[in-house]
């Protein structure tokens, strides 16, 4: 079974599940990414990057707690 997470703020105490991350932190951060795969996907430097800039964001004022199912 695949383990749930979401990130809580902890000055606001907002939290973003796991399945939220990627459009959260593009939003928030005001990217908009181009796929720029042969085929109109995304490429793997795209999405190492993304990862990244998520990892990034969420090193700040966030705690990666796991969710109970």
């Amino acid at each position: 079974m695949k383990r749930k997470y979401q990130y809580k703020n902890i000055k606001t105490n907002e939290v973003v599940e796991d399945f939220m991350t990627e459009e959260y932190v593009l939003n928030e951060l005001g990217i908009t990414i181009e796929p720029k795969g042969k085929n109109g996907e995304m490429t793997t430097q795209q999405l190492e990057n993304i990862e990244e800039t998520i990892d990034w964001f969420f090193s700040g004022n966030w705690i990666k707690e796991e969710v109970e199912e």
